[in-house]
């Protein structure tokens, strides 16, 4: 039996920034440049050439609809865009503290 459990990892917060795509409702983001309206499905951003590595969601997704967005694109790294988010708040403000 399989399934999808959320695991806290070390990872480069940095490779994740420049590699992720942000999927909301009906389109994507590049998380690199910002562009919207991407495909759920691209591989890459048609505006900046970025490859995607990772994925994030705006909004909760089940099991069933990550199982099958795994299918489609082997070897995507899935995160928690929360939990991202978080940390990079976090950087920010303590990088404007110590200016």
């Amino acid at each position: 039996m399989r399934g999808y459990l959320r695991v806290w990892k070390d990872l480069d917060l940095e490779d994740i920034k420049n590699h992720l795509i942000v999927i909301g409702e009906l389109s994507a983001e590049c998380f690199s440049c910002h562009s919207v309206g991407i495909n759920i499905k691209a591989k890459s951003c048609p505006n900046c050439n970025t490859l995607f590595k990772y994925v994030g969601f705006r909004r909760k997704v089940d099991g069933s609809y990550i199982n099958n967005l795994a299918k489609e694109r082997e070897g995507l790294v899935f995160i928690d865009f929360e939990d991202f988010k978080k940390i990079l708040d976090k950087e920010k403000a303590k990088k404007t503290l110590d200016i």
